[in-house]
């Protein structure tokens, strides 16, 4: 029996164009309204003097949309040995006007071997590339709420307000950085901080989740994680870390 394909992107809610440029280096006028927001590591800056600016040679690519919030994120993986890089982007759309939809805020979050303490993209690559990301059928969908609930009490164990029992999957495969884990996904190390100003793009299709969040005493250290959710069980967690000290490009 074919499988029932369903929350695919629609054909105006595409990441493609935003690839392409990110691909090329230039800015494509089909990506953004006159005057988007566009922010790096959670800083505001020029989107013509930006990364997205910088052509790159990109290895992977893997999009969540969120239909309900018309917001996108892009998992690319760079393995370029010179300026090799794990970039997450999450995208929100301008729905009005009669322009078709445009990105009004770009938020990225970059990866690389000076913010990331296990920072292989080649690896990186090995591992994700080995993972089942293929569409839920609708019947087996988990719901948005629970998508949710359980990103943010996986985070919230670093503060030990998680009140919520994770539903640890079996198998359960962890990624921090290079590094897989593919006992369990339950953290070792948790250092009692706060994750703060969480960003999510929730794709109930997939049973994913992408959260950007703050961490660290100072809140300078920056963090994606993924999530996938198949049929109530946490499947799949990915972290990897940036820094809003670091200047990019």
């Amino acid at each position: 029996m074919e499988q029932e394909i369903v929350n695919g992107p629609p054909s105006e809610c595409k990441t493609d164009i935003y690839i392409e440029s990110q691909t090329y280096g230039e800015v494509d006028p089909l990506l953004t309204s006159s005057s988007p927001v566009y922010r790096e590591n959670y800083k505001q800056r020029d989107i013509n003097t930006s990364l997205l600016a910088t052509p790159l040679r990109i290895d992977y690519t893997r999009t969540f949309v969120d239909q309900q919030d018309c917001k996108t994120y892009a998992q690319l993986i760079v393995t370029d040995p010179k300026n090799p890089y794990i970039i997450g982007t999450q995208i929100t759309y301008d729905n009005t006007g009669s322009a078709g939809l445009k990105a009004k805020i770009i938020d990225v979050v970059i990866s690389r071997p000076s913010t990331e303490p296990q920072f292989n993209a080649t690896k990186t690559l090995a591992h994700v590339g080995a993972e089942d990301w293929s569409v839920i059928v609708r019947a087996k969908q988990d719901s948005r709420d629970l998508l949710k609930t359980v990103a943010n009490s996986y985070l919230d164990q670093w503060s030990g307000n998680d009140n919520f029992a994770l539903p640890w999957g079996t198998p359960c495969a962890r990624l921090e950085g290079s590094e897989s884990y593919t006992e369990e996904c339950q953290p070792v190390s948790l250092n009692g901080e706060t994750n703060t100003d969480r960003r999510y793009v929730i794709d109930e299709g997939l049973g994913a989740v992408s959260v950007f969040s703050k961490g660290g005493s100072d809140g300078t250290l920056l963090d994606i994680h993924e999530f996938r959710l198949v049929q109530g069980k946490l499947r799949y967690v990915h972290h990897f870390t940036a820094s809003d000290a670091a200047s990019v490009v």
